[in-house]
This record gives structure tokens, C-alpha cells and sequence, in this order.
């Protein structure tokens, strides 16, 4: 499985990379010693094969700030107001 994980961080480090033809792409996968099911999902570009055979699963994280209030000092919190009314 090692090999698939070298090969497709490869291809993400390398943007020329992303649409590069299937013939580079063969030569590429067929040096990188990528078992044969894994190389036809690569190929083909079927991603859902490809997290299959991998057992993997995609994952999307979003960080959002927190809302920080200052109470020690006035007028700090003017910008919690102008926030409050552009989202009501």
C-alpha cells in the first residue's frame, strides 16, 4: 500500500502532473511497482474505487474563529454589534 501513498504524493507535489496522459500516467504507475487493481482505478480516475481498495475515506474538516468578547475594557465590543446586525 506504501507504494500507491508514494506515488499519488508524487503526483500532488507536482502540478504538471495533474493532467498528465494516460500514457505518462502508465509509464509513471508501471515504475512505481502499484498493484494492478490500483493502478486501473488511478487510471480510469475512479476515485471511489480507488478509496475502496485503499479502505479510505474522505474527510473534511472547517475551522471557523471563535467569537471573543472583551469585557474588561468599553467599546470593544462595538464590532460584536456591526457582526450581530449584518447576520440578523
Amino acid at each position: 500500500m506504501s507504494n500507491i501513498i508514494d506515488f499519488l504524493e508524487t503526483i500532488g507535489q507536482n502540478a504538471s502532473l495533474r493532467y498528465a496522459s494516460s500514457e505518462k500516467m502508465q509509464h509513471m504507475l508501471a515504475d512505481s511497482q502499484v498493484d494492478n487493481e490500483l493502478q486501473e482505478a488511478v487510471l480510469a480516475g475512479d476515485q471511489q474505487r480507488l478509496s475502496e481498495l485503499l479502505r479510505a475515506k474522505n474527510t473534511c474538516c472547517m475551522l471557523m474563529p471563535g467569537r471573543v468578547s472583551c469585557l474588561l475594557m468599553s467599546g470593544m465590543n462595538d464590532e460584536d454589534e456591526i457582526l450581530g446586525e449584518r447576520c440578523a
